[in-house]
């Protein structure tokens, strides 16, 4: 069996990638299989014999259904297991995860460019003027409307570092990282962004606003 994983802080690009491996799979007439919204264990579906005779192309979007016993039953029966499957995950994978599965195993990273890492660490008041024209460097090549969704998720995940940090499930580096960041705002001002983020969804979606307009609005008036 092939196994590949895509994963990465660009999730538009590693979504992309998905959705190529899907419309192939579906061009050939491969049975295409859906892990997570099967009520059978990851053994057995990966174990039962195609009902049409079909090549066999399996996608699991949640890695967390994957434990010890999993990895290990999948490491052990890779080589005699037909078909192909793609592990997706929204986001980057910590290394330790990555290593539980076999040396075989093909693993695609999607990054975000460093101008954009760059912007998103320097949300942060005071920053207003700065984020802005960091805005439109970025919109030279990508789309405004994956922009948004990254700043909005980016503000979401600050805000929880600074309110719960311990629930937040993510990488000891990013915690502290995001923290750190948190430590210049205090709460009601990332409760009021996330409010105004979340309008500014619903006006562009119902064409009462523009986003890029909105955006600079945002940046000057929150950050300044």
């Amino acid at each position: 069996m092939k196994v590949i994983i895509l994963h990465g802080d660009d999730t538009q690009k590693s979504y992309a990638r998905l959705r190529i491996f899907i419309d192939v799979a579906k061009e050939r007439s491969w049975e295409v299989n859906y892990i997570d919204e099967s009520a059978q264990s990851f053994e057995e579906i990966l174990s039962a014999s195609s009902l049409f005779g079909n090549e066999r192309f399996f996608i699991l979007k949640d890695v967390k259904k994957l434990g010890k016993k999993e990895y290990l039953w999948l490491n052990k029966r890779q080589e005699d297991l037909s078909g192909t499957l793609i592990i997706y995950n929204e986001g980057p994978l910590n290394a330790a995860t990555v290593k539980n599965f076999s040396i075989g195993t093909k693993v695609e990273e999607y990054k975000l460019p460093v101008l954009l890492w760059n912007f998103l660490d320097n949300l942060l008041p005071g920053k207003g003027e700065f984020c802005v024209r960091s805005l439109h460097k970025i919109l030279e090549k990508q789309p405004v409307e994956f922009v948004f969704s990254l700043i909005s998720k980016h503000i979401r995940d600050v805000y929880w570092a600074k309110v719960d940090a311990a629930s937040a499930g993510f990488p000891f580096w990013k915690i502290n990282k995001l923290k750190s960041q948190a430590s210049k705002f205090d709460v009601l001002s990332l409760q009021k962004l996330i409010s105004v983020l979340s309008a500014i969804d619903i006006d562009v979606k119902t064409s009462k606003a523009d986003l890029i307009s909105e955006l600079d609005l945002v940046l000057l008036k929150h950050l300044e």
